[in-house]
């Protein structure tokens, strides 16, 4: 029988094709922008903008980081499959109420946000919870990257629960910041990660 480091391409290929999408979701969205931005009044909103970065960068975080994963499975069954595809899933779930509908050509960033923020925030809530028990889905004891997902889920805990606008630019701003923390302390060596792990 092949090992699942031989067939895990095989494995994450479905993860891979939902978290692709929400990618393909944004960039098409902001190519469809770029195309019809003469004629579109479109009130911008530059929280809403730096989190539709922050979303794009978290899709591609979770595919480098599912990349990453690989060193350290040895097994898999049907019910990890299951949990692995959680995560894109709800990340996918969250881009897709952040790209608004637009009518009449004209759309307000600010009150699109506000409006979508309670239900994206709630997912993005079970996203990182999903991320940190990751590790110990699939037998392992948890990720030293932890602490850092714990601070997303507080932060986006916090942006669930208040409407306040400037709670909002800070924390999102935040988000960005210890994104370039991860990558800093840990997306450059994810494999590293996956054998400190699995000693």
């Amino acid at each position: 029988m092949e090992s699942i480091k031989d067939i895990w391409p095989l494995v994450i290929a479905l993860a891979a094709v939902i978290n692709g999408l929400g990618i393909v979701r944004l960039v098409g969205s902001f190519a469809e922008y770029l195309k019809n931005n003469s004629t579109l009044n479109i009130q911008h909103y530059w929280v809403y903008t730096l989190l539709a970065v922050f979303q794009l960068f978290t899709h591609l975080l979770l595919w480098w980081s599912i990349l990453g994963v690989k060193s350290s499975i040895d097994n898999i069954n049907f019910l990890s499959f299951l949990y692995l595809l959680i995560g894109p899933t709800l990340l996918y779930l969250g881009t897709s109420l952040m790209i608004p509908d637009i009518k009449d050509r004209s759309i307000d960033l600010r009150t699109e946000y506000y409006n979508f923020r309670k239900t994206f925030f709630s997912i993005l809530i079970i996203f990182w919870l999903w991320a940190i028990f990751i590790w110990p889905a699939f037998g392992h004891p948890f990720a030293p990257t932890v602490p850092l997902i714990a601070v997303w889920l507080l932060i986006s805990i916090v942006l669930r629960l208040t409407d306040n606008q400037k709670t909002h630019a800070a924390l999102v701003i935040a988000n960005c910041v210890v994104y370039a923390a991860f990558i800093a302390l840990f997306a450059m060596q994810l494999d590293e990660v996956g054998r400190e792990i699995i000693k």
